[in-house]
């Protein structure tokens, strides 16, 4: 799949996350903005109850739930806006494993993104798929035992509301019912609609960014406990001499999500 970076998508996120400075027309796009492209675009008919497509080998009778659980991706050099780009998909890595609340599955998918013949980033996602069955509990299955966060070096705090949600979703073409459907996503035993994981984590890397120059070339994360809109969230950054830990806390403190990043 071959694409021109066009420069919308940019200054749309620059507003959605409300943040100052003008929008690049060209240049460097910021880390974990290649997001935004190559987006999946199936039709509405092939699309599963909870607003995705289900997987080649699911049994349609027996959907399941999807999570986004965790990436790792290495910046070789950054993708440019205004020139075209390709990527390549494949999944490497699916197996089966017992959870706390049933069987689920991950899945590995690995994506590289070229330009001039040159691959520019290569990132390894896990999704989780749940089974259709056992106590909705928030999907804890999928998530790790609470962490304490460390002490910070440094601390943002912002709250998402639902247009921030709305917009993301929008932007990265998520159907995902969680994030905008209240009762669906109590259907799935939270407490309220769910932040994107991907939001969490561009949230996570725009606190480094702001701090930061330099050019990342490692950024990788967990996602361990939702967090909800209308929520706040306090975003802590820790640096070392060699990686940054950084980590995105619910409302009681918990760590909801991890992340490394690493020069």
């Amino acid at each position: 799949m071959t694409l021109r970076l066009d420069d919308w998508p940019v200054r749309a996120l620059q507003a959605t996350l409300d943040l100052s400075g003008s929008p690049p027309i060209s240049g460097e796009l910021p880390p974990l903005w290649h997001w935004l492209y190559f987006l999946h675009t199936e039709r509405r008919s092939v699309l599963g109850a909870d607003g995705h497509p289900a997987p080649a080998d699911q049994d349609p009778s027996r959907p399941g739930r999807r999570l986004f659980a965790a990436a790792r991706i290495e910046f070789e050099r950054p993708l440019r806006l205004g020139e075209s780009a390709r990527l390549t998909e494949s999944v490497i890595a699916s197996r089966e494993t017992q959870g706390t609340s049933g069987p689920l599955r991950i899945v590995t998918h690995e994506y590289r993104y070229f330009q001039q013949h040159v691959c520019c980033i290569r990132e390894q996602r896990d999704i989780i798929y749940l089974g259709p069955h056992g106590p909705r509990a928030g999907a804890a299955a999928a998530y790790a035992e609470v962490v304490p966060p460390g002490p910070p070096g440094w601390m943002d705090a912002v709250t998402p509301d639902p247009v921030l949600l709305f917009r993301f979703s929008a932007l990265t073409f998520n159907a995902h019912r969680i994030h905008y459907d209240r009762q669906y996503a109590a259907s799935e035993g939270h407490r309220e609609r769910v932040v994107h994981g991907p939001l969490t984590a561009i949230l996570l890397a725009e606190t480094l960014r702001a701090r930061r120059s330099g050019r990342l070339r490692r950024f990788e994360f967990r996602a361990r406990r939702p967090l909800f809109v209308n929520e706040p969230i306090r975003l802590i950054g820790n640096p070392s001499a060699d990686r940054i830990t950084l980590q995105a806390l619910e409302p009681a403190g918990a760590v909801a999500m991890e992340a490394l990043a690493s020069g």
